[in-house]
């Protein structure tokens, strides 16, 4: 586990962040997190074999594709892909740790974690982050927040999620779907936006007050409910949940369309509107 000071050091020492799986969409946290380093004075090197340009900088195919003179520079990798999608990411990153004694770190978003992948990183002399966002790390350690007022954080948003299963939830707020009940509930209502999320998730906490937004607006409408993807798993493997938050829209038990990502309320909103 790294402690505070670890995560000080990469945040303070280091200033030139490759960004592997960073999206053009402004809505995607990828580009939130890389817009976020940039007003902080990273400089942010742009990877994704989709896209040409973003947030003003050239993009790369992969690490192997950069400039040798691009390469020497990196100091840490931040990886934006699936846990499965890790091990080819940091391999490279170990083959240019070879070549150029850099980069220095190997960094995996929130929600990603691939513990073989960090071994050979580390039998490399990288240093391994997983399970973290650099855009939170850097917020919280500039506030001034210890561990502890961490550890309290995460004791009470789980404590609120038990809550909110045992509650029944009024109709202006987002009830409490799982895997035993779920087809039960869809049946029941006409028009359903089932927002599939996690605890550990930051753009799951971004899109929250959205969420329970949309509840209120659409009362009456469309039920808004809410599916913690670990504690439900059966339902996010049949509905391929690959992403979080993903918000199913389910009309008379079927659905009917979908919304991935922390986008804007808007769009969310014209995708309702259709099934209305």
């Amino acid at each position: 586990m790294n402690s505070d000071k670890d995560i000080d050091k990469i945040l303070t020492e280091y200033r030139t962040v490759v960004v592997v799986g960073l999206s053009a969409d402004a809505s995607k946290y990828s580009n939130v997190v890389a817009k976020f380093l940039q007003s902080k004075g990273w400089r942010i090197i742009p990877v994704n074999p989709n896209v040409e340009e973003v947030l003003g900088e050239k993009i790369f195919k992969s690490l192997i594709d950069l400039p040798e003179s691009v390469q020497s520079e990196i100091e840490v990798v931040d990886i934006f892909r699936r846990s499965e999608d890790v091990p080819p990411i940091v391999d490279q990153a170990i083959q240019l740790k070879k070549k150029n004694g850099k980069p220095y770190v190997v960094w995996m978003q929130l929600g990603i974690v691939n513990e073989e992948a960090a071994a050979r990183a580390r039998i490399a002399g990288l240093t391994v982050v997983m399970d973290k966002c650099m855009k939170v790390e850097f917020q919280r350690l500039e506030s001034g927040e210890d561990a502890e007022l961490e550890k309290i954080r995460a004791t009470k948003i789980k404590e609120l999620a038990t809550k909110m299963k045992k509650e029944k939830s009024l109709e202006n707020t987002p009830i409490v779907v799982d895997d035993e009940h779920f087809d039960e509930t869809v049946k029941k209502h006409a028009l359903m936006l089932i927002d599939c999320w996690a605890d550990w998730c930051g753009p799951c906490r971004m899109i929250a007050p959205t969420v329970e937004e949309l509840a209120r607006d659409y009362a009456g409408r469309v039920i808004v409910g809410k599916l913690n993807v670990d504690d439900n798993p059966q339902i996010a493997e049949r509905f391929c949940v690959m992403s979080i938050p993903t918000l199913l829209i389910m009309k008379n038990g079927v659905e009917v369309d979908r919304v991935v990502g922390a986008v804007p309320k808007e769009l969310i909103e014209e995708k309702l509107k259709k099934h209305l």
